[in-house]
Parts: C-alpha cells; structure tokens; sequence
C-alpha cells in the first residue's frame, strides 16, 4: 500500500490547536445559546451586559483558581437542582 507524500503525522502542537480550537468553539457555541435564550425568553436584552460582565469576572476568578468549575457545578445542582 503507498502512503501519502503529502501527508504528514500530527504533531503534538497540531494536536493541542486542534484541542484549543474545539474548546474555544464549543464555549462560543454555548455562550449565543445561553445568552439568545436569556434575551429572547426571558426578556435579558436589558441586563445581558451585567451578565456578560459577571461572567467575564468569574472566569477570572476560575483562572486565579480563587473560584472552581467543581464547585459551581455543585452549587447548581444543590441549589437550583439543575444538573450540568
């Protein structure tokens, strides 16, 4: 069987782009569902700029390690019963 010429074997830095790029897409796609259903169904357009302030600041937060995703997933099923 030939293989390819043109072809070459991913490297690791392929794959962590690769990686990135799939992370940064589906936390783009998550956030126009979330911020769409806030706007169209509960009447959010007044209010999406403080929630997408709040959110920013608890990003950063998570990336001071000060706040974990753990414990808001916990949070939200304890509290609100919502399960993530």
């Amino acid at each position: 069987m030939k293989t390819n010429p043109r072809k070459r074997p991913a490297s690791q830095a392929d794959v962590r782009r690769a990686e990135a790029k799939a992370v940064n897409d589906a936390v783009r796609m998550t956030s126009a569902i979330f911020l769409t259903v806030l706007c169209d169904k509960f009447g959010g357009a007044d209010y999406i700029p403080d929630v997408w302030r709040e959110v920013s600041k608890l990003s950063e937060e998570i990336k001071e390690k000060r706040v974990s995703v753990p414990d808001l997933i916990r949070m939200l099923d304890t509290e609100y019963n919502i399960i993530v």
